[in-house]
């Protein structure tokens, strides 16, 4: 469950960056980031924290709340 889980967040930013017609260099130092970093957090490969999805929601212009709803109608919450 935990790569499905960073897969759907990396989709989430995804979606945010082709939406905003933005390349992943344009993210990247838009948020003080490498290339590589933001091209792993779009794909799943990079545990992400917090403070990060926060910096990537404020540059995209959409809130916490949206990364929220995305990730529990994209994934199977296990108790």
């Amino acid at each position: 469950m935990e790569d499905n889980y960073y897969k759907v967040l990396g989709t989430f930013f995804k979606l945010q960056r082709l939406q905003n017609h933005q390349t992943l260099e344009q993210v990247a130092r838009g948020v003080g980031r490498s290339k590589g970093w933001y091209y792993d957090v779009e794909r799943g490969k990079n545990r992400i924290y917090v403070k990060d999805c926060m910096t990537l929601c404020l540059y995209f212009g959409c809130s916490m709340n949206d990364l929220q709803k995305f990730l529990e109608s994209h994934t199977m919450m296990v108790d």
